[in-house]
């Protein structure tokens, strides 16, 4: 095994070439302006500040190479391996521009190199610095007797070495550090992009990796801006922000915003982002008061909008977040903080609703009445969007989480929010949970079972924080509290709502990709990163704030009123969908299998109803057009309401208890039965379908474009055909 190929950290096939690239391959050859680097993997990208800066650079501003100095020694970066034997396009001219870089840095010829390509070594000699090649295995290797380096810096710390090589770099080494930041954290080699070795490397130098999967153009390039890499230094971008600088406000803020979600606190970038926001102060307090108005829009508010980023990084006691007032709104200084003994004595883990609500900045204290706080967690807010968008509605982070230790716990958030404690699952299991909260306000909750219906309506209801929990055993829903201010019987909604979860969990149970036996839950946001609505594995699904209403509104829950519940329904769907029978294309397909079942078995909507988009001649005519059409597959993968009919034409014809019992036939396929490819689970679905209604569905599939193996229809044999006939 070749020395980089050794250091690289992760697979050779993922970082490291087979073999050598020719050394003349892309780097005399004619190249347009623009210019392009790509692998066939993906690269983590990095970000640089003060002295340190980009070598090559994208025109968002995403570094993909750098150089920096520490000590005496010198560092170009890059986040990829595979950049080292790739010549497509300019890349490995740019690869030996970093290579070239640093063996002037050392300024000796010949230069004594380990892990160095066939093809850089070759190269630079071309150019008239000599190589002498030094042959060592990472365990074997002298650092004294080598100039230039190429390899992981954490397959270093994982050989124990780390130290000795920041050592060999402040004296006057040159590393070419080559590492696949999120590669490292996906194998569990680091905890989290500050453990990084190669951040723990070079962070003092002002580079650090990030967590960023990057995803190439369309034709596979990364295309570099020659004028990028001057722009990328986040220490410039902040200067340029706060009009101390000229440049493109909005590249300066994606390039800041970038530095600051992982720059230590106490590093000299955020000491210069200090500055500023204390130059800046009054201006950044009408900015993030204004929020409640309009969003903070880089263009308008490129300052305000890097800092929030900061800012939400730093939680301290006492310190409240003047964006509280806009999100999630402000607390009145005359609530009362009071003092509340909450005990969970049902063994249900996760997220638990104290019905209190934590103050912007105030601590809330927390301990566990006669236990230890183990498996205890006290969490403030319940937003976990991520809020990947240029604009701020709300600070980026709006979840605060604080263990609870023996002496208890003291938990504060700059911008406060409903107060759980999260109860780990051995641990709900090992008995009561009783706590003790001070510090916190009142909020309007409602428990199924447990809350008074009258203190509901003559005070709790009324509270006047701008969040509300309903709940059951099976659920819970964060909203805003304008929606349940005129809520009668929030005992009817969650009886609703929790006859939804057992239909679908009765056709197909929840997995255990998305809280289960947890509270299923919902929770309303100011803006959303994907979508109308959507359902993040093993988190709660994230709604609009617009949509808050329709949860609650009675007149939803029959076939009288309008039909404003198929996005809950859905998403709620996405929890019961079996990977087994869900193949490709069909992610936004057999969810609907769910909703379509509680709008008719539930709300009473007929099959042949325009809200369920699925009646006996929608079905009909979309397959006519699709069979005349040629019935192709993509397009059936690409059209979720085009695909559904595919299914409705089966619950028309065998009813919704013909999926129940394929479904549950799943549930006792040996292992060696088991679908492991899309080919696999198409023929699997079909067959079981097939054997449960005792009618031969593979020519059915076949005529909607479905793709069946050629065997299918021969081990069907014994049934009859099924076709849809006209209704």
């Amino acid at each position: 095994m070749s020395p980089i190929a050794f250091v690289a950290g992760l697979s050779a096939a993922m970082l490291v070439p087979a073999s050598p690239v020719p050394a003349t391959a892309g780097l005399h050859a004619d190249e347009p302006a623009e210019r392009a680097i790509g692998i066939s993997g993906n690269p983590a990208s990095l970000v640089v500040w003060g002295d340190a800066r980009a070598a090559l650079a994208m025109s968002d501003g995403t570094v993909l190479a750098a150089k920096t100095s520490l000590g005496e020694g010198s560092v170009a970066a890059i986040g990829h391996g595979g950049f080292l034997s790739s010549d497509v396009a300019s890349t490995q001219e740019a690869m030996f521009e970093q290579i070239r870089w640093l063996a002037q840095r050392v300024g000796a010829s010949p230069i004594r190199a380990w892990g160095l390509p066939d093809w850089a070594a070759r190269t630079l000699e071309e150019s008239g610095i000599g190589v002498d090649r030094v042959e060592s295995s990472l365990g074997g290797l002298r650092l004294t007797q080598v100039d230039l380096l190429v390899g992981s810096p954490q397959a270093f710390a994982g050989a124990g070495r780390l130290d000795e090589l920041e050592a060999w770099v402040r004296g006057g080494g040159a590393l070419l550090s080559v590492e696949t930041a999120w590669g490292q954290l996906q194998l569990g080699r680091a905890s989290s992009v500050e453990d990084l070795a190669a951040n723990r490397l070079l962070v003092n130098a002002g580079v650090m990796y990030t967590d960023r999967v990057m995803r190439p153009d369309r034709r596979g390039l990364y295309r570099l801006d020659p004028a990028a890499p001057e722009a990328s230094n986040a220490t410039l971008a902040l200067r340029v922000l706060a009009g101390e600088a000229e440049g493109d406000a909005r590249l300066a803020g994606l390039v800041a915003q970038r530095a600051l979600e992982i720059a230590p606190l106490d590093s000299n970038l955020v000491a210069e982002a200090d500055r500023l926001a204390s130059l800046h102060a009054e201006e950044l307090e009408r900015s993030y008061a204004s929020m409640a108005e309009r969003a903070l829009l880089p263009a308008d508010d490129p300052l305000a909008v890097a800092l929030l980023d900061l800012d939400a990084r730093r939680v301290e006691p006492g310190r409240a977040h003047p964006s509280a007032a806009a999100f999630p709104g402000p607390v009145p200084d005359s609530m009362d903080r009071v003092s509340r003994t909450v005990r969970f004595d049902d063994a249900i883990p996760g997220w638990r609703t104290t019905g209190l609500y934590a103050v912007p900045g105030e601590t809330v204290r927390v301990r566990e009445i006669g236990g230890g706080g183990e498996g205890l967690v006290v969490q403030i807010g319940s937003w976990l969007d991520q809020q990947r968008f240029e604009e701020r509605v709300r600070m980026p982070r709006a979840v605060f989480r604080t263990p609870v230790e023996r002496d208890g716990a003291a938990a504060f958030s700059p911008i406060g929010g409903p107060v759980y404690i999260d109860i780990a699952y051995d641990r709900a299991e090992s008995g009561p949970v009783e706590v003790l909260i001070e510090g916190a306000v009142e909020m309007p909750r409602f428990r199924l079972g447990h809350t008074d219906l009258d203190e509901w309506r003559s005070r709790i209801r009324s509270l006047p924080v701008a969040w509300a929990e309903l709940e059951s055993d099976k659920l819970a829903f964060t909203l805003p509290a304008e929606v349940v201010r005129e809520l009668d019987r929030p005992d009817l909604v969650m009886q609703h709502w929790d006859r939804v979860h057992d239909t679908m969990h009765a056709m197909e149970p929840r997995t255990d990709r998305h809280w289960n036996r947890r509270q299923y839950r919902y929770v309303a946001e100011r803006r959303l990163s994907f979508g109308y609505m959507y359902c993040p594995q093993n988190a709660p699904i994230v709604i609009p704030e617009g949509a808050a209403g329709a949860m609650v509104d009675l007149n939803n829950f029959n076939a009288e009123g309008p039909n404003r519940l198929w996005g809950h329904y859905h998403e709620m769907g996405h929890a019961h969908q079996n990977r087994d029978w869900t193949f490709e294309g069909t992610g936004e397909v057999t969810v609907n299998i769910f909703t379509v079942l509680v709008l008719n078995t539930l709300n009473g909507y007929p099959l042949d109803a325009e809200a369920t988009r699925t009646s006996p001649r929608t079905a009909w005519e979309t397959f006519e057009r699709h069979k005349q059409d040629g019935a192709p597959f993509d397009r059936w993968k690409r059209e979720p309401f085009l695909a559904l009919q595919t299914y409705a034409m089966l619950w028309h014809e065998f009813g919704w208890e013909a999926f129940r019992e394929a479904f549950r036939s799943y549930d006792e396929l040996p292992t060696e039965r088991r679908p492991r490819t899309d080919d696999d689970k198409r023929d699997l679905f079909v067959e079981q379908f097939s054997r449960t209604i005792g009618r031969n569905l593979a020519p059915y599939f076949t005529a909607w474009g479905v793709p069946l193996s050629e065997g299918l229809d021969e081990r069907l044999a014994d049934l009859p055909v099924w076709m849809p006939q006209e209704p």
